[in-house]
């Protein structure tokens, strides 16, 4: 038993220990988790992705959707922005197949910088000195946190039932105890062509809409009375009481895009009073105006754009839509792309039974060199027969659907350095197109190409003007004459004389069984087998990556 000094000095002692021990936990809960409303941020510099998720967790505490996460948005350049919708401690990047490693998420206004672009990639975390108010771009996913009127207005709001929900229903709170009704909510009112509406009694903060209790949205911050949510494309956007009703503005490609690619803009409405005409403008420049619902735009110039429809009818009521969308200089795009998908037909979903139609992929990108594009078309028909292609310079590829029914095309552009992209398009195989020809589609070229150099001889630079003859006539012949396999060359598969695509598809063939040809010249990485990468240094040779084998 202690006691006097002895005592006293134990029991400050583990007063002492307290004290630390609770300082240590209040700060690992002050900066385990993030809070709803943080803004956190994803460079995309280093990865190029077309689409960016952001992933957040907590262990036992849920998350903030199902994989891949929410969509992030393109508010600068490469930067990339979400608002946190709840507290989490754990955060993934990701494009839906490439991500970031698990990552503790590190407080508002951070920006995470990929150090990598391979597999599980780290971050570099830093603070985000840019302007940090998001777009408010009807398309975007993150506008319904951006409250255009105070949170938690009385008077309606809407839901843009597009994914065809059977029950849409509102539930709306601030607590447990202070909400709309027991979940999952009140039943919404159809008012026609897709549109719900919820008179709210009372001011609310929190909002869900569900599809009677199940397929419901993740928890959001209601934005305020008069704003119309769409189920599909996740975004907010005001409400208008005009007869014109916008119920689409698309684009083809998505953003960001490149210089000179054409992107079709396509919008969708309606009216009850009239027909309808489409002004179409970027950044106040106007690219069509009259009974056109489409358009084509081809940027000259990156930077950040705004796209805008206003559709008007004939008893002169209006509406109006916006979308961000980003462009590139394609000048400095090394990785393929596709600008344009087009036919012989110009239809966008119909070809003809038993009649040739031929189909042109336009696309730029290269590495170096002398920038070549290798082209695939990859047909799947009606019955999932597909064909087995192989890469060609020609960017064209005809043929004649025999089956009526849905054919699928994928069409397939490789550079020099084997970084490859594709597009899928569906088409119906009918008897009789009834389809009206779509005029607005961007023109297609076909790529032109520069010779791509030769490999280097031993043979002088110049040839004699005068062959030298001999002073004398020699009295004995050769034995033996010359063959012609001494003329060939490592590369020349076919042995045709010459080093080209012919020769990597010769070798494609061969590994996939259908024929068989000499590896006599075939092993050109030299590495003792024949594999798909004597085709890849061909396909390098031909471009002018390589000069040798």
């Amino acid at each position: 038993m202690m006691k006097g000094k002895s005592f006293k000095f134990f029991s400050l002692l583990l007063v002492a220990i307290l004290v630390v021990s609770s300082i240590a936990v209040a700060g690992i809960a002050v900066n385990a988790a993030s809070a709803a409303g943080d803004v956190v941020y994803f460079d995309n510099s280093v990865t190029n992705w077309s689409n960016v998720n952001c992933y957040m967790w907590s262990d036992g505490s849920g998350n903030n959707g199902s994989w891949p996460g929410q969509a992030m948005t393109n508010i600068s350049g490469d930067i990339w922005a979400y608002n946190v919708t709840g507290s989490y401690d754990k955060i993934i990047f990701n494009n839906g197949s490439s991500q970031s490693d698990d990552l503790t998420y590190e407080g508002n206004g951070k920006v995470a910088k990929p150090v990598s672009n391979s597999g599980k990639f780290a971050v570099t975390w830093s603070d985000y000195s840019g302007d940090v108010t998001l777009p408010t771009s009807a398309t975007q996913a993150t506008q319904a946190t951006q409250a255009t009127t105070p949170a938690g207005d009385v008077g309606s709001v809407y839901l843009q039932n597009d994914k065809g929900w059977s029950n849409p229903t509102c539930y709306m709170w601030n607590s447990e105890q202070d909400k709309n009704a027991a979940w999952p909510g009140v039943k919404m009112t159809d008012l026609g062509d897709g549109v719900f509406e919820y008179v709210i009694p009372k001011s609310y903060k929190n909002i869900i809409f569900n599809n009677g209790g199940s397929d419901k949205t993740l928890d959001k911050v209601f934005p305020g009375a008069g704003q119309i949510y769409n189920n599909k494309t996740d975004s907010w956007e005001p409400y208008s009481t005009s007869p014109v009703k916008i119920t689409g503005l698309t684009t083809d490609v998505k953003s960001p895009s490149y210089t000179t690619c054409g992107i079709k803009i396509t919008a969708t409405a309606k009216s009850s009073e009239g027909d309808l005409t489409y002004k179409f403008s970027v950044n106040g420049t106007v690219l069509s105006d009259g009974a056109a619902s489409s358009v084509v735009w081809v940027p000259t110039s990156a930077g950040d754009y705004t796209i805008t429809v206003d559709v008007k009818d004939t008893a002169g009521n209006e509406n109006s839509r916006s979308m961000d969308f980003v462009i590139k200089d394609a000048s400095t795009l090394e990785s393929a792309f596709i600008k344009a998908f087009s036919n012989s037909l110009g239809t966008n979903v119909q070809i003809k039974k038993n009649s040739s139609v031929t189909f042109t992929t336009d696309a730029i990108g290269g590495a170096v060199g002398t920038n070549l594009l290798f082209y695939k078309y990859v047909v799947t028909e009606p019955d999932g027969v597909t064909n087995i292609p192989y890469y060609t310079l020609n960017n064209k590829y005809t043929f004649t659907p025999s089956k009526l029914g849905v054919y699928t095309i994928k069409a397939y552009v490789q550079n020099c350095m084997n970084d490859t992209t594709y597009q899928t398009y569906q088409y119906e195989c009918v008897n009789e197109i009834d389809e009206t020809p779509d005029t607005t589609l961007p023109p297609v070229t076909t790529p032109t190409y520069t010779t791509a150099p030769t490999k280097p001889t031993t043979a002088p630079t110049t040839a004699p003007t005068t062959a030298p003859q001999p002073t004398t006539k020699p009295t004995v012949q050769p034995t033996t004459q010359p063959t012609t396999v001494a003329q060939a060359k490592l590369g020349d598969v076919n042995k045709d004389g010459k080093i080209n695509i012919l020769d990597a598809t010769a070798i494609q063939k061969h590994l996939a069984e259908i024929s068989v040809i000499d590896t006599t010249y075939a092993d050109t990485d030299k590495d003792g087998s024949i594999t798909i990468k004597d085709a890849t240094m061909i396909q390098r040779y031909i471009c002018g990556l390589v000069t040798t084998f």
